[in-house]
């Protein structure tokens, strides 16, 4: 009997420090939700030209708190872009090679008196409070990152992390699925 009792014993404090342990590494759920649209290139977003691919994306404050959403005036803002042509990967411009070295440079990053210096392509924008069901909306030129001229069907997509300073507290919220068909030109008529 006094065996059974220090088993029982053993059981119960094993089944709460699991739970302890499982509620401990849950993952936060995100504060935002991302979307994406397609913008008409008859009318592109003002700074944008109608030969430019801009899509424009939606954070949306998904919490029940005011949270604080800035980022830096690199367009991409820390996004990951999937952007495939008829199911295969888009050719990657010059653009999105030194987005790619910014983000996770090879080279050794410049000090200053033994300190990294920042490494900042532009100003920093001031953050907006997004209320709780409050949204930003931000142009994306997606051309500016993968050759989207060569005809047929793109899907694109963006995602991002909500803590990428801290993948062990990160969530990755993506964004729906955006499709652009680029049609062949059309063949000019002999005159």
């Amino acid at each position: 009997m006094r065996k059974f009792g220090l088993t029982f014993l053993v059981l119960i404090l094993a089944i709460q420090a699991i739970t302890l342990y499982a509620q401990t590494n849950e993952r936060p759920k995100p504060w935002f939700s991302l979307s994406i649209e397609a913008t008409d290139p008859s009318n592109p977003p003002e700074f944008y030209t109608a030969d430019r691919q801009v899509v424009m994306v939606t954070y949306t404050n998904i919490s029940d708190e005011d949270s604080s959403f800035s980022c830096y005036m690199e367009q991409a803002c820390g996004l990951d872009m999937h952007v495939l042509l008829d199911g295969a990967p888009a050719k990657e411009t010059e653009g999105m090679r030194e987005l790619r070295e910014e983000r996770h440079p090879t080279k050794p990053v410049r000090q200053v008196n033994g300190v990294p210096a920042p490494q900042w392509s532009g100003s920093v924008q001031a953050p907006h409070t997004l209320k709780p069901g409050k949204s930003v909306t931000r142009p994306l030129a997606i051309a500016d990152y993968f050759h989207m001229s060569k005809p047929g069907t793109y899907t694109i997509t963006v995602s991002q992390e909500t803590d990428p300073n801290h993948p062990e507290k990160s969530v990755t919220v993506w964004s729906n699925t955006l499709t652009i068909v680029v049609e062949k030109p059309k063949a000019s008529a002999a005159k």
